[in-house]
């Protein structure tokens, strides 16, 4: 990459990062105090801070606070629990939301080299490359067709462009920097391994820090070098032994967190409970037509023209042909296995429009102009969002302010409604009964036993055995534990006041 490209690439980021940094900084204008710091996927973002408190007060491993089971803990969610580690319990909301943000600008400008690498290695055409980068990084599919036509939802789903941060690029550097940092180091990672005649630890600490990073984008990328490194071998390709010999490097990198990982779940009876019910599942392949389908002619002719070398042409072919076995594969995590391919289709189709000539190629690229609306449809909601504070991406300040009250309160055990539940311990490293779709294993259960215990018609002694069951410390009273409650107060003999904000009000069994 020459100095020019690279002051490019530096410049775009920073134009990425100003473009989705905008609604963020307006809606934290608007309401510093109460802004949870997400505006889309408020329930996923919640509990990011809350693993960073978690790093905070004292966790290497990754233990949900949304779950009272009792818990080994997994190498997983590493990037937040560091964060919180660096950060520590003496700060408040606002500095983890800021370093969760800054992680997010890291993850952008990562993703903007690797990305323009990955391009690079498939489009010699320097305009191509910056056209593809920005595909690659902003754009999406054509889900807002339907849109067009009143249809929100299609074969029931949404189009995957409004809720996949791995189909395509917006949505990961939005709102996941977790993802959007994996997503560079795979792609610089199968880089190097198709790339280098010399694999060494760099190659193995690269694939470590992705493993690091999140597990399961490591695993596909050793599934798709795997069955790279077996076509080569099959089709006798001069290049296999230098593929097979960068893979075992990569292998080896990303080995202990995937043996420790895989331990931990043989092992662990709430991490068996959490894979069982994170359902990801791939929707409709209708939905993936209107995601790629417009790419694939153009991909497939840019695939015959790719000539930089046999091994990066196997595993464009390998990884495009097995996309559909990875999406639609018997497992719950089907939906994620779609991390990257999108910027190799924005590549391949990006080789299919070079040599041809500067008039028909610049009414091609306008091709390209169907991967905006979907974006610019993400961006106005959260600036509506943003211009309009309310549930859930915004609390009230009162209740912010008592959920700091807990904030001495490491690891106690707290009854509340599922909306609590989700914020509460993203302000103070405490556990709740429920909280978290995926992460409250048993959740459809424990939601009777909320319910029953704010009904009003719930005895007492009902009641003290729902605490007694989940080892709670205190329990929530706030306007949404009253909704379905109609209970004005508990007996002071049974739960006596801890604190009081307004309308909030935390309560601890007595003695």
């Amino acid at each position: 990459m020459s100095s020019a490209e690279r002051r490019w690439v530096l410049g775009f980021a920073l134009a990425v990062i100003a473009f989705t940094s905008l609604p963020y900084l307006l809606a934290l204008y608007i309401e510093p105090q109460g802004f949870t710091g997400f505006l889309i996927g408020v329930e996923d973002g919640n509990s990011y801070i809350a693993k960073m408190l978690r790093g905070a007060a004292g966790d290497w491993l990754f233990r949900s606070p949304y779950s009272t089971m009792p818990q080994t803990g997994a190498l997983l969610y590493l990037p937040y629990l560091l964060i919180g580690k660096l950060l520590g319990l003496h700060v408040g909301h606002l500095a983890y939301m800021l370093a969760f943000h800054a992680l997010r600008l890291f993850s952008i400008a990562a993703l903007c080299v690797a990305a323009y690498a990955f391009l690079s290695h498939f489009v010699a055409d320097t305009n191509l490359r910056r056209w593809g980068l920005a595909v690659a990084v902003l754009g999406g599919g054509l889900g807002w067709l339907p849109l067009l036509f009143g249809q929100a939802e299609l074969l029931g789903s949404i189009p995957l462009d409004f809720y996949s941060p791995e189909t395509f690029g917006y949505l990961a550097v939005f709102g996941l920097p977790h993802l959007a940092l994996a997503r560079a180091l795979l792609l610089l990672g199968l880089l190097w391994v198709l790339t280098t005649r010399q694999p060494g630890w760099k190659l193995a600490a690269l694939w470590l820090a992705m493993a690091l990073v999140h597990l399961l984008t490591a695993a596909l990328g050793l599934a798709l070098l795997a069955l790279h490194c077996a076509v080569l071998w099959l089709r006798r390709v001069p290049e296999w032994q230098a593929q097979v010999r960068g893979s075992l490097w990569a292998a080896a990198g990303a080995a202990a967190p995937l043996v420790y990982n895989i331990w931990a779940y043989v092992n662990d009876a709430y991490l068996r409970a959490w894979a069982a019910q994170n359902q990801i599942l791939a929707p409709h392949p209708l939905h993936y037509v209107l995601a790629y389908g417009w790419l694939l002619p153009l991909a497939y002719w840019g695939w015959r023209k790719v000539w930089t070398s046999a091994a990066l042409k196997g595993l464009s072919a390998t990884w495009v042909l097995a996309l559909p076995l990875l999406l639609y594969a018997p497992v719950g995590l089907q939906r994620r296995f779609a991390e990257g391919a999108w910027v190799l289709l924005v590549a391949l189709a990006l080789r299919g429009l070079e040599g041809l000539p500067a008039p028909r190629q610049r009414r091609s690229l306008l091709l390209f102009m169907l991967a905006v609306p979907s974006t610019l449809l993400l961006w106005l909601g959260a600036m509506q969002t943003a211009l309009n504070p309310a549930m859930p991406a915004f609390r009230a300040v009162d209740e912010v302010t008592w959920f700091e009250t807990l904030r001495e309160q490491q690891d106690a055990i707290v009854l509340a409604a599922y909306d609590t539940g989700n914020a509460l311990p993203a302000w103070a490293p405490v556990r709740v009964v429920i909280g978290h779709g995926p992460e409250t294993v048993g959740l459809n259960g424990l939601e009777q036993d909320v319910f029953a215990f704010y009904f009003r018609d719930t005895p007492d002694e009902q009641r003290k055995a729902i605490l007694q069951a989940h080892g709670v410390d205190f329990v929530a009273w706030g306007p949404a534990e009253r909704l379905n409650s109609g209970t004005a107060s508990f007996a002071d003999d049974f739960l006596r006041p801890y604190s009081v904000i307004g309308a909030y009000e935390f309560l601890r069994p007595a003695p």
